[in-house]
């Protein structure tokens, strides 16, 4: 019943793209069966640390994800105004820049923790977890 629960609960999580969306605004998922099938060879207490991990990750980088929102909203403001400002422009770009780096330094962090937790073969897992193959193809 508890991995049931579990398994529900990281199906949830899963599916709101959550491990792929800690750098990037609007996230990389969809996460497809193959991840979720990797994830359900692990044990119980590894997918509940892997879990908690990836959910402290997001919770602390969600108010990235709205300045990098904001921030990329403005520099479409800047390339669209009558007049363009080039200095302006740049700002903004370096600004999004750190934030976007901000939000995979916090990711790397929480990943660095992590894996010293895990196994070789849960490690091989968790990379099967990650982004990968999908890119381009939204």
């Amino acid at each position: 019943m508890k991995r049931n629960l579990m398994l529900t609960a990281v199906l949830g999580l899963l599916m709101t793209g959550a491990a792929a969306t800690f750098a990037m605004p609007g996230g990389g998922g969809p996460f497809g069966v193959e991840k979720l099938e990797a994830f359900s060879k692990l044990p119980a207490d590894k997918q509940e640390l892997i879990v908690n991990t990836l959910s402290a990750v997001k919770e602390e980088n969600e108010g990235l994800k709205d300045e990098m929102k904001a921030t990329h909203d403005k520099l479409k403001e800047i390339l669209t105004a009558e007049e363009f400002d080039a200095q302006a422009f740049k700002e903004s770009s370096e600004k999004l820049q750190t934030l976007m780096a901000q939000g995979l330094t916090s990711f790397t962090d929480a990943i660095s923790e992590l894996a010293p937790q895990l196994t070789q073969d849960e490690r091989e897992i968790l990379a099967e977890l990650g982004p990968g193959g999908r890119h381009g193809k939204h």
